[in-house]
């Protein structure tokens, strides 16, 4: 299980990754959870959510997917935490495919120039 950085801008397929693991409640009820409790052993997070293990799994690695949580190995216990920077880069990413820009000239006005 590995730390993903988001080092390039992220493409569209990232976005939609991004976006897909703050679609679903029960991602979102973990990343409020952890965003509290810090570094958390998978065990500690099902139970404290009242989540089975491999639905946990699950959810997890869509949020991994998206940049929006880590996890990382520590002897036989998979310890997972919010992912800040990585839903930062998004943030300011989003923000700029999103800003204003100047509008295109059609091509009817392209011709009369």
């Amino acid at each position: 299980m590995s730390t993903m950085l988001v080092a390039s801008p992220p493409s569209l397929r990232e976005f939609r990754a991004h976006f897909q693991g703050l679609a679903s409640l029960t991602r979102l009820r973990i990343l409020e959870f952890l965003a509290g409790a810090g570094e958390v052993s998978v065990q500690d997070l099902a139970d404290s959510l009242g989540v089975s293990q491999p639905r946990l799994s699950w959810h997890l690695r869509m949020l991994r997917r998206g940049h929006l949580v880590r996890t990382r190995r520590s002897g036989r216990l998979v310890l997972c935490s919010v992912h800040r920077e990585g839903i930062v880069t998004f943030q300011r990413e989003l923000s700029g495919l999103i800003a204003p820009r100047p509008k295109p000239r059609t091509l009817y006005q392209r011709s009369e120039g």
